[in-house]
């Protein structure tokens, strides 16, 4: 015979409910049965609070190990530290501005011999084919890095020739530095419009 919620087991035992104990708690008629937590679940909680606590002293009492900023900053460094390694390998020079006027003049020649002058004006001021190089507006970034990208790779889509295989790196790097430390703020005549976004 089945045993009701609220009917008291012979020989001074606690009432049950299908077979559970009920432990006594009543809210709205409703009572409680003794239903405890599943022993596993109950080790793999006392385990997270362990680990927490480790973790705690580990990385934030005893700081041994990286928390999340400094490791990402660890691997940054690394990723650059490659970056360059892998440029010296290729002989690519490192991609600083050239300042000095033999530098630049060299980048002079090359940029009105070849097509950039046929493209982007003889002044750099732009024509219908290419843009303006003499303003703070860049279609493709306004760092060293970013112009030297884009005469080594060109950008076909949009008639740029790639001159990765008509000039060394020295020489791409030479242009490049004409372009940033003569043309830029020349305010030529008859300059075109500002295409892009302003690089201060």
């Amino acid at each position: 015979m089945e045993t009701k919620a609220n009917e008291t087991v012979a020989g001074g035992q606690k009432p049950k409910y299908d077979g559970k104990p009920i432990i006594g708690k009543e809210f709205d008629g409703i009572e409680e049965l003794n239903n405890p937590v599943p022993p596993w679940l109950m080790w793999l909680w006392y385990a997270s609070i362990i680990f927490s606590a480790m973790y705690f002293v580990y990385y934030h009492v005893y700081q041994i190990g990286d928390l999340q900023e400094a490791e990402y900053q660890k691997q940054m460094a690394a990723a650059s530290a490659g970056i360059e390694e892998s440029r010296e390998n290729a002989g690519q020079p490192e991609l600083v501005l050239l300042t000095s006027e033999e530098d630049l003049d060299a980048g002079e020649t090359i940029f009105k011999e070849k097509l950039c002058a046929t493209c982007h004006g003889q002044l750099g001021e732009g024509n219908a084919i290419g843009p303006n190089l003499t303003d703070k507006y860049w279609l493709h970034g306004g760092t060293i890095a970013d112009v030297y990208e884009v005469i080594k790779e060109g950008v076909p889509a949009k008639g740029m020739t790639p001159y990765k295989d008509q000039l060394s790196s020295e020489k791409i790097l030479q242009v490049a530095s004409y372009i940033l430390e003569r043309l830029q703020g020349s305010n030529p005549p008859n300059a075109k419009e500002p295409q892009g976004e302003a690089v201060e």
